[in-house]
């Protein structure tokens, strides 16, 4: 133990030295660069910001964001939403078992019920499925990231932060692209059109992958290789009306997300090293199969002071399968939303937004007989969300303005739960959850390049009625219903430019208060959510970029804090989880890479070589502390050629190192099982875009 604490303390001050050093060498650099190569940069604070609603440069914006362009995202290899763990400061993601059930946590609020989650993730304005957080990427334009509680402008399940992704828009120009991979562990093919179909008029675009996981993990019981297989078809098209010089703009999005999967493999101790899975043990191989179906409308009509803004979306997915342990626990839901909002400016001193946000959700869960002890049952549960939020900012000064808002939100949750043995058992109960989240904040902008904050916002995540219903009649008839969680937030930072402005930055200070955590209780297998008391975050964000040179950049940053229990208990059990650490929430996190592009007069285009490391601390599974995953450096490396005849090729070999890392464990009894990261992955890919 003692050796791997110092290889850990080794990996991280050489992670932290390799940053420091970056950050040296940036003051040294102003002086060498040219005028004429600083103007031809292009700076992260210019790009417009649309996840705050109101379209704003990520420089003039009030709050915690970062912002990955699809560029950043190419160059990284990041082809998910689970990948942007590696280019995001303090966005935790794990699997917990399978992708459906995935976490993601910011500023240490996270949720360990998936159905009812603390980050909100957005594709194009339209809310994803809680169970579709986890999915490819299609042709993205940027990435935007909101930390910290956004309960006025998004309400439920927004208190740890949003992740909006923006995906490209067709245009008068045809572009289509073709490309493929292969490594260690996958093989894809994508390909994709856009173009328009009347000229200044009407547009689209139509992109399809597979992707093709052959697996890591071996079978013990019957010898069988790389059982933990996946295969993922996906694909969408857009049709975009938007006439040239008309004040209205029509979006219609169609998407169907099919995955087939053996990835649900708990290992146990004595075989986590190995990679060793015992299916003889453990009930056979588990599989699942997710379906999704997404369709969305935008409308938009511009008027002289306003923009009236309308997004309809609807998803269904089609869990029917999830075969674990001989048990097939099949769910499914259906959601449907609109929101309908207004964004105003009046005169030279008010700007702001209004509107209305309605959501209802259908779930659907049957479990099968178990063992003879209980038979089969069926869980119904119907969630309906009404919201009423505004947002208003009055500019003091030229350079000073203030932002108040304030939504109010009622969550309406029915169940009904039915088993017909032993003894037939019928349940139905419903509720109302409301919540008033505001938020006010005070901005000053020094100067074009440089902006102080500080703002106080609320999050909202709801109360309902548990998903899952345990297997004993007392867990039937009592634990149905928890109470909704609230977080408070107050932060202050800033965002600029430094020497010369080869460095651009953020950094915020955030303190954040929860109430009524919620947390699952209960043995394995027969788990329901409870509240448990009060939590608090609080610490330090750093994102930063040096343009080092036009052939050089570096990307660095980091968090540093605790998020802990400080009241709470489990009401069960009697066990107090005070000074506790909240489940996967490291203290720290860092990131850092750098990219070079090489001089050549060989290859008619581009040559770059990139290395990119990760570290995240000790991260725990568990309320109680018992399970953990210690920190642990993920190195990545890639060799890319982008030609001017629009061939790219990549190279590149991900973990370098070959760490075996948990994502998740839970314990049976005296034993322990774990769910397990990538090991090293050396590939290859390469498109060809015309």
């Amino acid at each position: 133990m003692q050796a791997k604490n110092r290889y850990r303390s080794r990996a991280l001050r050489a992670l932290l030295c390799s940053t420091t050093a970056a950050i040296a060498v940036t003051a040294l650099v102003p002086a060498q660069l040219q005028a004429e190569e600083i103007a031809e940069m292009v700076y992260l604070d210019t790009i417009q910001v649309t996840a705050t609603k109101r379209s704003a440069p990520l420089g003039e914006v009030d709050g915690s964001v970062s912002v990955k362009t699809g560029e950043d995202l190419e160059e990284a290899g990041v082809t998910s939403t689970e990948d942007l763990e590696k280019l995001i400061p303090g966005l935790i993601i794990r699997e917990r078992g399978n992708r459906t059930y995935s976490s993601f946590s910011l500023r240490g609020i996270s949720s360990p019920d998936y159905y009812n989650p603390s980050v909100q993730v957005y594709v194009d304005g339209a809310p994803q499925d809680t169970s579709y957080f986890s999915q490819e990427l299609l042709e993205v334009e940027r990435v935007e990231v909101l930390r910290g509680p956004q309960g006025t402008l998004y309400g439920r399940n927004a208190h740890g932060g949003v992740i909006n992704i923006i995906t490209k828009q067709p245009s008068n120009e045809y572009h289509g692209y073709a490309g493929g991979g292969y490594s260690t562990h996958h093989w894809q093919s994508e390909a994709g059109m856009s173009g328009p179909l009347v000229k200044d008029t009407l547009f689209g675009t139509v992109n399809i992958k597979r992707l093709d996981y052959t697996g890591q993990i071996d079978d013990l019981s019957t010898g069988n290789e790389d059982i933990d297989n996946s295969r993922n078809w996906l694909g969408n098209a857009k049709f975009l009306l938007s006439p040239k010089d008309e004040p209205f703009e029509v979006e219609f999005t169609a998407g169907r997300d099919n995955l087939k999967s053996h990835e649900e493999l708990y290992i146990s101790e004595a075989n986590l090293g190995d990679l060793k899975f015992d299916s003889a043990s453990q009930g056979g191989v588990n599989e699942y199969s997710r379906d999704v179906s997404t369709y969305a409308l935008r409308a938009s009509y511009a008027f002289d002071n306003a923009t009236v803004t309308s997004v309809t979306s609807y998803q269904n997915r089609d869990m029917g399968k999830r075969l674990i342990q001989g048990f097939d626990t099949p769910e499914f839901q259906d959601t449907v939303s609109e929101e309908l909002r207004v964004n105003f400016d009046l005169g030279s001193r008010w700007t702001g937004i209004g509107g209305v946000y309605i959501q209802d959700s259908e779930f659907r869960r049957e479990t099968p007989a178990f063992g003879g002890f209980v038979g089969q049952s069926q869980n119904l549960v119907d969630t309906t969300s009404t919201a009423f939020f505004g947002e208003a900012t009055y500019a003091v000064t030229s350079s000073i303005d203030l932002t108040a808002g304030l939504r109010w939100s009622r969550e309406d949750a029915s169940v009904e739960y039915s088993r017909v043995s032993p003894g037939p058992l019928s349940l139905t109960d419903d509720d109302s959850f409301t919540d008033l989240s505001p938020k006010l904040s005070i901005g000053w902008q020094i100067n074009d390049a440089n902006r102080v904050y500080a703002l106080a916002s609320r999050g909202f995540k709801p109360g309902g009625f548990n998903h899952t219903v345990g297997f004993t009649e007392f867990d039937a008839t009592q634990n149905l219903r928890y109470e909704s969680e609230t977080s408070t937030n107050i932060e202050a930072g800033w965002r600029g430019r430094l020497f010369g402005d080869v460095v651009e930055a953020g950094v915020s200070a955030y303190y954040v208060l929860t109430d009524d955590k919620q947390f699952y209780t209960g043995p394995q297998g027969s788990q329901y959510i409870r509240n448990a008391g009060e939590a608090e975050s609080y610490g330090l964000e750093l994102d930063a970029r040096a343009h080092i040179s036009p052939a050089l950049s570096v990307d660095f940053g980091g968090t540093i804090g605790r998020s802990t229990f400080t009241s709470a208990g489990n009401p069960d059990t009697g066990e107090e989880f005070d000074g506790n650490t909240i489940p996967f929430a490291p203290d720290y996190t860092f990131q850092a890479s750098g990219r070079y592009i090489i001089p050549q007069k060989v290859l008619p285009g581009d040559v770059s070589i990139r290395l990119a490391g990760s570290y995240s601390g000790q991260t725990y599974f568990d309320e109680s502390n018992t399970l953990s995953q210690d920190g642990y450096l993920l190195l990545d490396t890639s060799l890319d050629v982008q030609l001017d005849n629009g061939l790219t090729m990549r190279l590149y070999v991900d973990n370098i190192t070959d760490e075996i890392y948990r994502t998740y464990s839970y314990a049976s009894g005296s034993s322990v099982f774990s769910s397990v990261g990538e090991s090293r992955v050396i590939g290859a890919n390469f498109r060809y875009t015309f």
